[in-house]
């Protein structure tokens, strides 16, 4: 850094346990403290870099909506325009954390880093672990190398990829994972140290969603009655979440079938915690036959971050093969 200048990292608020208060009138914790507050209870932050502030929203994640999900991207967007500004840390409640963070993944286009932290105990708690979750948060964004690596999402001293992690645990400080892999990096007294790149990563121009796209997992026995209960609402797509290697019962085909024949698109994917589908069986209900009836493969893609794609993508295009070419690229 030239004369010694730290770079300027801009912390973006949105609320979560990391900012999360007890509230006797309610009889529980609720999202309380701002982004600047959070930012003062960690005194090394300046010996990191240049701080600024920007409130966004002060919700628990679980009440995170659409909207303002999507409305983070513009946040984000005009931060990062600012020539002084080096990188972006969005602190945000980790229940629905990897949603939000793959959203801005795939729309908000910038070679900044966009850092992703939060907390599994509330601020109040005697031993918070939302301040080093931050520090580490800043640490990444304001290192040279964590450029070009899309949003990275940090917590328990470990970074990963937006795209990947999820969430395996509601209590421990570790508390997210990859679903096929492992951390992209990790934080120590050393400093950032980065170990892969993240992959199938793709950006989509938008300027809104397609908000109505529904998980449906089958369990054994399942009917068509979600199909059944979307296709009359007209939903903007479905993603299944099949078993095995993508397979599912006949009334799930025919639930598949019904809803591609009105126009709907369906994702088939993995109700399990890694892999991807793939063929092999034969029957109607196998994924070589969802895939011969106009499915698109969630590939390695969670069902989560499977809806989450689908949203965007169909924003962007209601071309069925553009939507294909879309899938593979992001599914691997």
């Amino acid at each position: 850094m030239a004369g010694g200048k730290k770079p300027v990292i801009c912390v973006v608020g949105t609320g979560g346990t990391i900012a999360s208060r007890y509230d006797a009138a309610i009889g529980g914790h609720v999202s309380a403290a701002t982004a600047q507050d959070l930012v003062s209870m960690v005194p090394d932050l300046p010996d990191v870099a240049e701080i600024r502030v920007v409130e966004h929203s002060n919700i628990n994640s679980a009440l995170m909506d659409t909207a303002t999900a999507f409305g983070l991207r513009d946040t984000l967007r005009k931060v990062l325009q600012d020539e002084q500004v080096a990188g972006a840390v969005v602190t945000h409640g980790t229940a629905t954390l990897e949603e939000t963070a793959y959203l801005m993944d795939l729309t908000v286009g910038s070679e900044k880093p966009i850092v992703f932290t939060g907390a599994q105990r509330n601020a109040d708690e005697k031993d918070a672990d939302g301040p080093r979750n931050l520090l580490c948060a800043a640490m990444i964004a304001a290192h040279p190398a964590a450029r070009g690596r899309g949003v990275l999402v940090a917590l328990g001293s470990e970074i990963h990829a937006a795209r990947d992690v999820v969430k395996i645990n509601p209590e421990i400080l570790t508390c997210f994972g990859a679903r096929d892999g492992g951390p992209v990096g990790s934080v120590t007294r050393q400093g950032v140290h980065f170990f892969a790149m993240p992959q199938c990563r793709l950006q989509l121009e938008v300027d809104h969603l397609k908000p109505e796209v529904h998980i449906l997992k089958m369990g054994q026995g399942g009917s068509d009655l979600l199909f059944r209960a979307c296709i009359a609402a007209k939903v903007d797509g479905i993603v299944v979440e099949a078993t095995g290697g993508g397979n599912v019962n006949r009334p799930f085909y025919d639930g598949v079938c019904a809803a591609l024949d009105a126009g709907i698109p369906v994702v088939a994917g993995l109700r399990l915690p890694s892999g991807a589908p793939h063929p092999g069986k034969g029957y109607p209900g196998s994924y070589q036959s969802l895939m011969a009836k106009g499915a698109l493969s969630s590939g390695y893609l969670s069902g989560i971050k499977a809806r989450i794609l689908l949203m965007v993508a169909l924003a962007h295009t209601s071309e069925r093969e553009r939507l294909r070419e879309i899938f593979n690229i992001a599914g691997g």
